[in-house]
């Protein structure tokens, strides 16, 4: 199997495109708003102008976003404006430059966290598109979030996990390397055992760990699976006309998320689908209630640790791949 190879980002546009003023955030809302109403889904739209905004000329990482749009898995958990930038983090900083125990994309996915709460109050996509599909909101979370991203890979943020939680973190994360374990990669090197330490797929995945940034929000061998679909997408939606009908079937009461609506539907489907199987196997999708553990809790990690509850989430692993072989054919 051909072994993905990918120029790296360049850091030195990145930290200059960091600095923001109000024309170029105009800028960068207007990409994101032309790539969504082009694409019809938050999370590819997201990774695309990310990626636009950073001259990364490959589109795979959009692939890998596919699945994420209605919150991994149509799951309603993590927004497209989370989970994209999630993965734009890993490929900048991989699992290196660690900070009290701790690899710096922890930080600066928590940086993106915290200033995505500021502007829209809430992490989960339930709670900004609402019942009826609120699309302000969201439109609002997907043309905002490049610019949030872009202004934690700028910032000094290894302050915003501190305390108990620095700790617990760390003291987790040691646990994990030292058993050389970690939930997505997990998955994407069963799914490719000859993909490399090093290769792009894995280091974008490197937030993926312990529910999205340690958070215990949805299991990342869950969210690997709905990656993994995403390689499979041969083609983008790019029409502003076939977005428009989708929005007027999700309006209406249609059924806007049929295959042939929008070419990023059928993995979004296939993500649903593995969710739900994922969630009548496990009893949740929420690496919180599935571990029953809060990994910001010193205590509750050592807990984790005692009762060997890792094996656990290598078993996990183990039959998300499965499960994703059985739903489609991947090559990552």
């Amino acid at each position: 199997m051909e072994t993905l190879v990918t120029p790296a980002l360049d850091t030195e546009r990145l930290d200059g495109l960091a600095v923001q003023t109000s024309r170029k955030k105009l800028a960068f809302r207007t990409r994101s708003l032309r790539n969504l109403l082009k694409m019809g889904h938050c999370a590819p739209a997201v990774m695309k102008s990310m990626s636009d905004i950073c001259g990364f000329g490959e589109d795979w990482p959009v692939r890998m976003a596919a699945g994420f749009p209605g919150g991994i898995g149509d799951t309603g958990y993590e927004c497209g404006g989370i989970t994209s930038p999630v993965l734009f983090l890993g490929l900048r900083y991989g699992l290196r430059d660690e900070h009290e125990g701790l690899p710096l994309v922890f930080y600066k996915g928590h940086e993106h966290f915290r200033r995505f709460l500021d502007r829209n109050r809430t992490l989960l996509c339930r709670e900004i598109r609402g019942d009826n599909y609120r699309l302000t909101r969201c439109i609002k979370a997907v043309c905002c979030a490049p610019e949030v991203a872009l202004r934690a890979v700028s910032g000094d943020c290894r302050d915003v996990i501190s305390g108990e939680r620095r700790l617990a973190y760390a003291r987790l994360y040691s646990y994990l390397a030292g058993r050389e374990f970690h939930c997505a990669r997990a998955v994407l090197e069963r799914l490719n055992p000859e993909l490399p330490a090093e290769s792009k797929p894995l280091e974008a995945a490197a937030g993926y760990l312990g529910g999205t940034l340690l958070t215990g929000m949805t299991c990342s061998a869950l969210a690997a699976g709905v990656m993994a679909f995403g390689f499979g997408l041969r083609e983008f939606e790019n029409s502003l006309p076939r977005v428009m009908r989708m929005i007027v079937l999700m309006k209406t009461g249609g059924n806007a998320f049929a295959d042939r609506i929008n070419k990023f539907n059928r993995i979004m489907n296939l993500g649903k689908e593995l969710a739900r199987w994922f969630a009548a196997e496990f009893g949740d999708t929420q690496c919180r209630s599935i571990t029953g553990c809060d990994f910001s809790s010193v205590a509750d990690v050592k807990r984790y640790i005692d009762t060997d509850r890792a094996g656990l989430c290598l078993a996990i692993c183990r039959k998300v791949a499965e499960k994703v072989r059985s739903l489609a054919p991947v090559e990552i």
